[in-house]
């Protein structure tokens, strides 16, 4: 894994104050070693977000003023579950009900419904629905899926699927939708909202850069997939005066 966190030191790197909206993203304990959320904070930085890294025991709800999206990196989500404070969690839920974003790539996934797979170990309650690990023969693969109708190929890295349902708790019938496909048509990113703000997830790594398919020598034959993860933060946070060129589904994205 060595050469994936050398990689992506530049991300560190590049992270320099920009004038932005801005980003929390959790880097504590549960977000990978091999720069989870080095890379969830460049996809901020390419969406126009200014990112802020926030560890997992960090209480004051101060630290949401003026922020328009959290994102949630890939790793290990009852890891990250477990180490975050109970008033952390609560302030997430508050900064997403009241109008705030969340953003979760494959371990934030998971960590958006109120339990996390068949773990035990309870969610953030965000997402409308269940989640399992998506079951296939290859710990990491390119798929190839259906992302708002377009063909694209996503890195996947132990990832969920979704189970769709409505959020009864906050006394909406409004369901999640499906924003995302499997090749068995399972649902790979689903987004719904959550009180006045939104929520959008993947199981899927389009955050992923492209280290993470050389160490494991993955041929992708559509390359990075920096837009769609960019779009999933835009699209969250509610910020829509960004740049809607791109791919069609990043332009349909934008326009929905």
């Amino acid at each position: 894994m060595l050469s994936r966190v050398a990689a992506l030191l530049s991300f560190t790197l590049s992270l320099t104050a920009y004038a932005g909206p801005r980003a929390l993203v959790y880097s504590g304990p549960g977000a990978c070693p091999e720069g989870c959320a080095e890379a969830a904070a460049e996809v901020a930085r390419h969406a126009g977000f200014e990112p802020t890294f926030v560890g997992a025991h960090e209480a004051d709800a101060a630290i949401f003023q003026g922020v328009s999206v959290w994102i949630q990196p890939g790793g290990k989500s009852s890891t990250a579950s477990q180490a975050m404070l109970p008033a952390l969690k609560d302030n997430i839920r508050a900064f997403v009900r009241a109008g705030g974003g969340y953003t979760g790539f494959c371990a934030g996934g998971f960590l958006a419904t109120a339990m996390i797979a068949d773990r035990g170990v309870e969610g953030l309650g965000l997402l409308p629905g269940v989640n399992a690990l998506y079951p296939s023969e290859l710990d990491y693969v390119i798929f190839p899926v259906l992302w708002l109708g377009t063909l694209r190929h996503l890195y996947w890295e132990g990832g969920p699927y979704f189970t769709l349902g409505t959020n009864e708790t906050l006394g909406t019938n409004e369901a999640a939708e499906a924003v995302a496909t499997y090749p068995d048509g399972s649902v790979a990113s689903v987004r719904a909202d959550y009180g006045t703000g939104k929520v959008f997830v993947t199981g899927l790594h389009p955050e992923a850069p492209q280290s993470w398919r050389d160490y494991y020598r993955l041929q992708d034959e559509d390359g990075l997939d920096l837009d769609l993860a960019a779009d999933m933060v835009r699209w969250s946070s509610g910020v829509r005066t960004l740049s809607s060129t791109g791919s069609p589904a990043r332009r349909r994205l934008l326009r929905e």
